[in-house]
């Protein structure tokens, strides 16, 4: 197993354990909501828009925050957004919608949906009560999107297939899926790939100085290129990838 995913692997599996654990054990029993996430105050949505300045991310988190115009937001686990192809990260503009809770000394804003001011691109958190909706998809083995909007802008006049060696992998600061950097005729070109625990369900090793294969595009909802499939030099093959950029793994 490619060890270069190892500390993330960690992170992403401590989230959804936490959230999938919480989602059946609630404390009014099986399968209910705990008590900090079922009481949002949807009636006082606020639209909060700006630069990121931070994303907030630990171990056991129970789901991440963004730092916006001094504003925290809690957001959604990691790898649900990871699931459903959307990243944060510092830097990037968004609108956001929110709403506060009704819990005591409970002070955060809740993300109900966001949205990505450069490219449109949106994914919806929680629903009009203010339930969060990854719940399901956790009970469901974290296979069900969000609702989105803004397709997966990816042009298909911009896909191509190269052949380079791997100069490194970086696991990506914020929310992000692991990236590649491929070098090809002495050029280097960072291509995203996607969530980590399919880069290790496949016999595909990805380490410095192996011979890939990929077939990428560019993707303005990610601000990147994005890999569509990897083939290494023994032929193992991994699609992530539609040529419309939605995700192979939802299939």
């Amino acid at each position: 197993m490619n060890r270069i995913f190892g500390s993330l692997f960690m992170l992403f599996g401590l989230t959804a354990a936490l959230t999938s654990a919480q989602g059946h054990n609630g404390p009014g029993g099986p399968g209910t909501l705990p008590r900090a996430n079922s009481g949002l105050n949807v009636g006082k949505q606020q639209v909060v828009q700006g630069t990121i300045s931070s994303v907030q991310i630990a171990y056991g988190a129970q789901y991440p925050s963004i730092v916006i115009n001094n504003t925290q937001i809690k957001v959604a686990p990691a790898w649900y957004l990871l699931e459903n192809d959307f990243e944060l990260a510092a830097g990037e503009t968004v609108s956001v919608m929110a709403a506060p809770s009704n819990t005591a000394n409970d002070s955060y804003l809740y993300a109900i949906d966001i949205t990505k001011t450069a490219s449109g691109s949106k994914i919806t958190l929680r629903n009009e009560l203010g339930v969060p909706i990854w719940m399901g998809a956790a009970r469901r083995g974290g296979n069900t999107q969000a609702p989105r909007t803004g397709g997966y802008c990816v042009d298909t006049a911009s896909i191509l297939t190269v052949t380079g060696t791997i100069d490194r992998v970086n696991s990506g600061a914020g929310i992000q899926n692991p990236s590649l950097a491929l070098k090809v005729n002495d050029a280097l070109r960072t291509i995203g790939l996607g969530p980590e625990r399919i880069l290790l369900d496949t016999d595909l090793e990805l380490k410095p100085g192996a011979t890939l294969t990929v077939k990428y595009a560019r993707s303005a909802c990610a601000g990147e290129y994005i890999a569509l499939q990897l083939v290494d030099a023994a032929g193992h093959s991994l699609v992530l990838r539609h040529d419309d950029g939605t995700p192979a793994w939802n299939d």
